[in-house]
């Protein structure tokens, strides 16, 4: 497929993308309480969401009318396969980049519906960045060889499953992700990738061994940011997250904790019901990493945060140790770790940019996982499975839009 990079002005050259962009800047920040309102996965969700896009759109082509034009001479990266499709690579500067470009909407409809989006703060082209790295070097020479197969020789690219800080009770939910994607993987026709699934992983054994994995995949509450309160003030949530896990749990019991009125249609209750009590928890009294742009704050910003502690984003990119692809599937990641990974050395990083529940998260996983392994690029793997939970969910559900994509979409699974 082909890319087509639109960078954006720099602040100052343009009032109108400046102020448009400000005013989505604000209305992003807002989804939060947006969800404490309405819930989650509620419609009136998705019609913000709808609302942003649309001041995001009109916001690029403030400055540039035509750019989302297809031109096949305009700059970009090609991946190899057939050229089927466009994509669009927002090029953006400082927390710009961070914004949900997912979101994109024309005024008649969601521009990810016929194109893949990313965003970075450089081009798409692979030879942006310096040194190379193995997957930019054996994409181009497929592009330059199509014919030839040079993967006979290769091992299989390996997955290393982070599970987040989280007691023993909701752990579970967690793993529910492993497999997942490992099962999604398992169905492809031909082994595309091995997912390592540890039982524990501490901040020194992933900054020592992470160097061995061409993926890492976090997995963490996506309701919530990763802490809640100090252990003192927790024990209302403690002792629901030991009722929902008790063997035999009764949904009854767990609702009338946490308050819910009725069952979400299809979901597992008493996961839905720990779902829920996690998210009222945290907008009663939990706190927000500096600079994620949302009125939730946390004291436990500094990165991923594991079952003995932190770690940062630039810890695990020294000595240039960072997989090339790195997934976190937690709370509004994209924003907040984006960069700050694909700083440190990712190539690419797949996150959220809202709250949502643990089972559209999830799904998501799987969906992402088994596109990558049927050859597609990380961009169009990652519209594929938001297209995938849509028609599961339906179109009024907001999780579908719930990830995005910084760095280099261009990168493939087979290249890894």
């Amino acid at each position: 497929m082909r890319w087509i990079d639109i960078v954006l002005p720099p602040r100052g050259t343009c009032q109108e993308t400046d102020r448009r962009l400000d005013e989505a800047r604000a209305l992003v920040d807002g989804i939060p309480a947006l969800q404490d309102r309405h819930g989650l996965d509620a419609p009136a969700v998705t019609g913000e969401v709808e609302r942003i896009g649309r001041l995001l759109f009109q916001a690029v082509t403030a400055h540039q009318a035509g750019a989302f034009r297809d031109d096949p001479h305009r700059d970009g990266a090609t991946t190899p396969g057939k050229i089927d499709r466009v994509g669009y690579h927002i090029v953006a500067a400082d927390d710009r980049v961070g914004l949900p470009w997912q979101w994109l909407h024309s005024g008649m409809g969601y521009l990810i519906e016929r194109s893949p989006i990313a965003s970075a703060d450089h081009g798409s082209h692979p030879t942006n960045a310096d040194p190379m790295r193995v997957w930019m070097h054996r994409q181009q020479d497929a592009l330059l060889d199509p014919d030839h197969v040079g993967h006979d020789d290769r091992t299989q690219p390996e997955i290393l499953f982070v599970p987040g800080h989280g007691k023993d009770e909701i752990r579970r939910l967690m793993f529910r992700e492993a497999e997942g994607i490992d099962h999604a993987l398992a169905e492809l026709p031909a082994a595309a990738a091995r997912l390592r699934i540890p039982g524990a992983v501490t901040p020194g054994l992933l900054a020592a061994r992470a160097m061995l994995y061409q993926v890492l995949h976090f997995a963490a509450p996506t309701s919530q940011p990763p802490e809640v309160s100090q252990a003192g003030e927790n024990r209302w949530l403690a002792g629901l997250m030991a009722a929902a896990g008790e063997p035999g749990a009764d949904p009854d019991v767990v609702d009338d904790m946490v308050g819910l009125e009725k069952e979400i249609l299809g979901v597992d209750p008493v996961e839905a019901a720990l779902d829920q009590a996690l998210e009222s928890y945290v907008h009663r009294g939990a706190a927000v990493p500096a600079g994620a742009g949302s009125p939730v704050r946390t004291t436990a910003g500094d990165g991923w945060l594991l079952d003995d502690g932190p770690i940062a984003p630039e810890h695990l990119g020294r000595d240039g140790c960072l997989p090339p692809l790195v997934f976190s599937n937690s709370w509004c990641s994209l924003h907040w770790l984006g960069q700050r990974f694909t700083r440190a050395g990712a190539s690419a990083f797949v996150g959220t940019s809202m709250p949502l529940f643990s089972r559209p998260a999830r799904l998501f996983a799987g969906l992402f996982y088994g596109a990558l392994g049927r050859g597609r690029c990380a961009g169009e793997a990652h519209r594929e499975a938001a297209l995938a939970l849509r028609e599961r969910l339906g179109p009024e559900h907001p999780a579908w839009l719930a990830h995005g994509v910084q760095g280099y979409a261009t990168l493939r699974l087979e290249d890894l």
